[in-house]
């Protein structure tokens, strides 16, 4: 994938050591959809596993476009935001161009939360609203 207008994707040691934010519908369930943000580049993982989260790097651009789909109500992927809606009302994502990118697997409360978060528009644009997960 190349650098969003020319941005540097974040290394991994920059990536462990900033937290996920989650939305703020999760309340105290075990996992939700956690980003990280660098600019450029949106960091999405499964909060709850901290450092040993798989993660998927997307141009930021890309996952506020699949936040605004969502909130939309819409179920569709966004540019590199590879989304697939399983039939549990969970969803998957994965890196559309990159084949060595993990599949992360979301069930429905996981999408639920996150698609409350979506309208609010809390894990979208340079100023996420979430909840800082530490």
């Amino acid at each position: 994938m190349t650098n969003p207008q020319n941005g540097l994707r974040p290394t991994l040691a920059e990536i462990t050591r900033r937290p996920f934010v989650k939305s703020s519908f999760s309340g105290g369930q075990g996992s939700c959809v956690g980003i990280k943000r660098f600019g450029n580049w949106t960091v999405v993982g499964k909060h709850e596993l901290g450092d040993a989260s798989p993660v998927l790097v997307f141009p930021s651009t890309d996952w506020d476009e699949f936040c605004i789909r969502v909130s939309r109500g819409e179920e569709s992927s966004a540019g590199e935001v590879a989304a697939v809606f399983t039939p549990d009302g969970g969803f998957t994502l994965t890196e559309a161009t990159n084949d060595r990118a993990p599949i992360i697997v979301y069930d429905k409360a996981e999408w639920d939360a996150f698609a409350l978060g979506a309208r609010a528009g809390e894990l979208r644009g340079a100023n996420t609203r979430g909840t800082l997960v530490s």
